[in-house]
């Protein structure tokens, strides 16, 4: 009943089109939403950018193996922005650089992104789950939330320091439960490799929020007005 998706799914330039425009509205909400965290200007970009590309690329080799196609064609959203927390996440402990709201000022930006991102999908005809399930309409209106309730959050100042965290432990719960409609190979135990981050994630994330919420109510970081 689904494979009319498939069926009217535009083959690039679309899915390359909504790309550029999640990119671009990104940059726009980046800029219309700044947030000033203690540890902005100890970001670390270079440790960013090693973790995102190789995270993209581990979980697709772990699915497919390693050959030309995947090399040069496939990525993963979860494993990308997991690889980049790691890798920051250590560079900032390495060099004794503070981790208070780390992340906050990325979750608008990421959300609207990759919400257009998934449109792209549909356009590509990529990314379907069971039967020619659009699951990329799923992820879209998983993310335009997050994004509408991260907004909110904002402008009440609620759980500032933590929207990171959050957002990420959120992504992890819902890929899980999606997983089981997508057509991934399973690789151990009877789940697919995203299962496996995904549960890496939620095990990863719910300890990064414990740590924010004690964090931030000893520093008062919570309390402090938005810039």
């Amino acid at each position: 009943m689904y494979l009319w998706f498939e069926t009217i799914a535009l083959r690039s330039p679309g899915y390359a089109l909504m790309v550029a425009l999640g990119l671009l509205a990104a940059g726009v909400v980046f800029r219309m939403f700044p947030i000033e965290t203690p540890d902005k200007q100890g970001f670390v970009l270079f440790p960013a950018v090693v973790g995102l590309l190789i995270g993209a690329k581990l979980p697709v080799i772990i699915s497919y193996g390693w050959n030309d196609a995947i090399m040069n064609m496939g990525k993963s959203l979860l494993g990308g922005l997991m690889g980049a927390y790691i890798a920051v996440r250590l560079a900032k402990q390495l060099r004794g650089i503070p981790w208070v709201g780390g992340g906050d000022a990325y979750v608008l930006p990421i959300s609207i992104a990759v919400a257009l991102g998934r449109v792209g999908c549909l356009f590509n005809g990529c990314c379907m789950g069971k039967n020619g399930f659009p699951a990329p309409v799923l992820e879209i209106g998983f993310h335009l939330t997050m994004f509408g309730l991260v907004l909110f959050w904002r402008q009440r100042r609620i759980l500032a320091g933590s929207w990171f965290p959050l957002y990420m432990l959120s992504y992890c719960i819902f890929r899980f439960c999606v997983e089981f409609i997508r057509t991934e190979p399973h690789v151990f135990a009877g789940l697919t490799a995203y299962h496996w981050l995904s549960l890496l994630g939620i095990m990863l994330f719910t300890m990064e929020l414990r740590y924010r919420r004690r964090r931030d109510k000893e520093t008062g970081y919570e309390q402090r007005p938005m810039e």
